[in-house]
């Protein structure tokens, strides 16, 4: 080759290195400006993330107003959601108690349109502040859940002071008392300010009986002011009604009670057990005592119990007379039907066509004896999981 033409090609393959040089170069600055202001602005936005979460992790500054009713000291207790209000990361930096009747009460109470005293009204840093219950309301934060007894504000009236009238007969010693029915209305929440026991025979008595027209006794009757309560309006239906003057009346009988029609007392159940005496396997009929009479369960009240074995001749007539083929098993009379419970109790009883109620599954209970083939049945045992 002509080294003229050779040194130029040298030269130019030089150049070629050195332009691709150059722009590697190039480039490589260009991607180190991008990273430069790519790490700038991501630390910029990491001390502003960093700057917002320390401002948020600041107690909010708030003002406390508390609006009550001094004289109503049964209404609803706000001292414990104050003490939960200073608990949780906030700055007090001012707190003020108001009268709901005062001048500055009122224009609080006009301005939030508050239903309910005691009432809280928070302001400040609101936004920073997350509390269940407390609903946002212009530039403050309310405490909603008021439970009665509380002031209405616009008539100045205490709501959900309840009065219960107790029905009852003094001389009926083993009619129901209603006492576990009283206490599951008072720890529902209700509050029960004044507590009555009327005689039904009373001038009273006979007055509130004809105009709710009641014909059992014990029965309740709860003043209007229960109304008020969420519980009492969804759940009193299933247990008596709503009158027109807003009074709550028991419909449902808890026996024994006493019918004021007839003068009769109703719902106290005999009980007959019958056993097989050479069946040691056979579960114990005492069970059934125990699952009859539970408060929790059928409440049942047992007057008179009877027990017979299969091989004494009122077992046997028993077996005849009900076809019986397992025991044991127990026979209840027929006035176990006023109990409410006794519809779950036809599961497992028929009803004969004298009232009486005669247990047909024993396989529920146990291991029994099955009458037409004479063999014990073992109780099935269940599988481990």
């Amino acid at each position: 080759m002509d080294p003229e033409k050779k040194r130029v090609k040298l030269i130019s393959k030089r150049l070629d290195i050195e332009n691709i040089f150059i722009i590697v170069t190039m480039l490589l600055g260009v991607v180190i400006i991008i990273n430069i202001f790519l790490t700038y602005n991501l630390n910029q936005e990491l001390k502003k993330g960093a700057e917002a979460l320390k401002e948020k992790l600041k107690p909010a500054k708030i003002e406390l107003t508390i609006i009550k009713n001094s004289k109503c000291n049964d209404c609803f207790d706000i001292s414990q959601v104050i003490e939960y209000l200073k608990s949780v990361n906030v700055d007090l930096t001012k707190q003020t108690t108001l009268e709901f009747d005062s001048k500055e009460g009122k224009e609080l109470i006009s301005k939030y349109k508050i239903g309910k005293v005691p009432a809280l009204v928070i302001k400040g840093e609101i936004d920073k502040v997350s509390i269940q219950g407390m609903d946002k309301n212009k530039d403050a934060l309310l405490f909603a859940q008021i439970n009665p007894p509380y002031t209405n504000p616009a008539t100045s009236k205490i709501e959900g002071r309840v009065t219960l009238y107790h029905l009852k007969d003094s001389k009926c010693d083993k009619c129901n008392d209603l006492t576990f029915l009283i206490n599951q209305i008072k720890n529902a929440g209700v509050s029960i300010y004044e507590e009555k026991t009327i005689e039904p025979n009373s001038n009273e008595g006979k007055e509130l009986t004809k105009k709710y027209n009641i014909d059992f006794v014990p029965s309740l009757i709860l003043s209007q002011d229960a109304g008020f309560y969420e519980l009492i309006q969804q759940a009193w239906q299933q247990v008596g009604s709503k009158e027109a003057d807003g009074s709550y009346v028991t419909r449902l009988v808890f026996p024994p009670f006493l019918n004021l029609t007839t003068g009769k007392l109703k719902g106290l159940v005999n009980v007959v057990y019958l056993t097989d005496g050479s069946c040691a396997e056979c579960y114990n009929v005492s069970q059934h005592k125990e699952v009859l009479t539970n408060p929790e369960g059928f409440d049942i009240t047992l007057d008179k119990e009877e027990s017979y074995d299969i091989s004494d001749a009122k077992g046997k007539e028993l077996i005849a007379k009900y076809n019986v083929t397992k025991v044991p098993m127990v026979i209840l009379s027929d006035e176990v039907s006023v109990y409410p419970s006794s519809l779950a109790l036809k599961q497992f009883f028929s009803v004969e066509k004298d009232g009486s109620f005669v247990f047909r599954t024993a396989e529920a209970v146990g291991t029994y004896k099955d009458l037409t083939t004479n063999q014990v049945v073992k109780a099935q045992q269940t599988e481990e999981q």
